[in-house]
């Protein structure tokens, strides 16, 4: 029986609450509105447009769900999984599903961010011919592909010394340490850090969640 695409109902937005609460924007910081000689302050003004953050589902097999399992177990260390069995007994990366698009309405990019990575994931459709559009393929192989790069030393020399630069060193440590074969290790630790080893150990794969930026800007949680 064919088995129909899914969409996640909503495209979640986590916003860091602490910026609601700044002092300079305090309620008690304004001046009161109790005399009629003092005017009400301006209304605030956006500095992003604001788009609905169900108007662009994603695929269910790359929603972010805060209260549950991801829809695929991935450390993104290694290459996506090419099969798994769902709790149907149906298998969720049928060539089928992997083609489908990533959000609907289908886009024809994504950009994927993360606050540990200087620069944005741009994902493109692997199709090149007119409409061609993000699949779920592309996402998953784009995200693994672009994490392999090593980063450039200044890039490395940017980063703050102390915590932030021992977690990256103890990643890339670690990550190299999980090969078993001596040679290829060696190798391995020669290619340097790559931007995997920037998220500091986080490399398991929870979703992606929608932005207030963009439809197509999409931010990448890890655990």
């Amino acid at each position: 029986m064919a088995k129909r695409v899914h969409f996640a109902q909503t495209a979640t937005v986590y916003s860091d609450a602490s910026a609601s609460s700044s002092p300079c924007l305090s309620v008690s910081s304004l001046p009161s509105t109790s005399s009629p000689e003092l005017p009400s302050p301006p209304p605030e003004e956006e500095d992003y447009e604001y788009y609905p953050t169900n108007a662009y589902p994603i695929h269910f097999l790359l929603a972010f769900s805060p209260f549950s399992e991801p829809a695929i177990p991935w450390d993104l260390s290694y290459p996506a999984p090419k099969s798994y069995m769902g709790a149907d007994g149906y298998d969720l990366l049928t060539v089928d599903t992997l083609v489908e698009p990533a959000t609907s309405p289908p886009l024809g990019s994504l950009l994927i961010t993360h606050p540990n990575l200087k620069w944005n994931v741009e994902i493109l459709p692997s199709d090149h011919e007119p409409g061609a559009f993000v699949s779920v393929n592309d996402v998953l192989v784009s995200l693994y592909r672009e994490l392999r790069l090593a980063i450039h030393p200044l890039e490395y020399a940017e980063l703050p010394e102390g915590e932030v630069r021992s977690s990256v060193d103890a990643a890339y440590y670690a990550r190299c340490g999980r090969i078993r074969d001596t040679q290829i290790r060696m190798l391995e630790e020669k290619k340097g850090i790559k931007k995997i080893d920037l998220l500091m150990g986080r490399s398991r794969f929870l979703g992606l969640s929608g932005t207030h930026t963009s439809p197509d800007v999409w931010e990448l949680n890890l655990a």
